[in-house]
């Protein structure tokens, strides 16, 4: 009986321990730091404007996510040059976005980016008909093609199954990957 009663207590044990597991490891989360560091192996990015007369750089971005919040924040700053080096404009861009995870890339990629501030250096010089349009133009390629974050092996490590498209929010100051539950044998 008293064999009985341990083997029952371990089994308690090991039983709140998996349970334990399960509600902590069911989450793969990210802070701006972790999403910064991988930001900027992907940066700078330049664009060629004007048909090569001109050319776009977007630089030293710097993530933040703010709690509360659904929408991280990204700051770079720009620069728009003429093809001698003379240079029409520079500032700084701030922009709000979504996430989404992409399988196929295995990446977290912007969405919806939309310019929340700009902030110019020119001193009235600048593109004809304005800088905005092309940043925005420049940024919204930058979340179609490129992830912000790619999730490393370890990173996949973790995940008992397949990720979803669906399975990424912002939450409390963190991106979140809500992992499937693992397979039952």
């Amino acid at each position: 009986m008293k064999n009985l009663l341990s083997r029952i207590a371990l089994l308690s044990l090991l039983s709140l321990s998996v349970i334990a597991i399960a509600d902590t490891g069911n989450v793969l989360r990210f802070n701006a730091a972790q999403l910064q560091t991988a930001a900027r192996a992907g940066f700078p990015m330049e664009q060629s404007l004007l048909e090569g007369l001109a050319s776009l750089t977007l630089s030293d971005p710097d993530v933040s996510i703010p709690s509360p919040g659904e929408r991280l924040t990204l700051q770079m700053d720009y620069d728009i040059a003429l093809a001698t080096g003379e240079r029409l404009e520079n500032g700084n861009v701030v922009v709000s976005s979504g996430l989404r995870y992409d399988p196929g890339t295995r990446g977290l990629h912007l969405v919806d980016p939309r310019i929340e501030h700009l902030g110019t250096g020119a001193a009235g010089r600048g593109l004809p008909g304005g800088s905005r349009e092309v940043l925005q133009e420049l940024i919204g390629e930058y979340a179609r093609t490129r992830p912000l974050y790619t999730l490393t092996e370890e990173d996949l490590a973790q995940a008992p199954g397949p990720l979803g498209a669906d399975s990424l929010r912002i939450n409390d100051g963190h991106v979140e990957l809500q992992l499937a539950p693992a397979a039952t044998p």
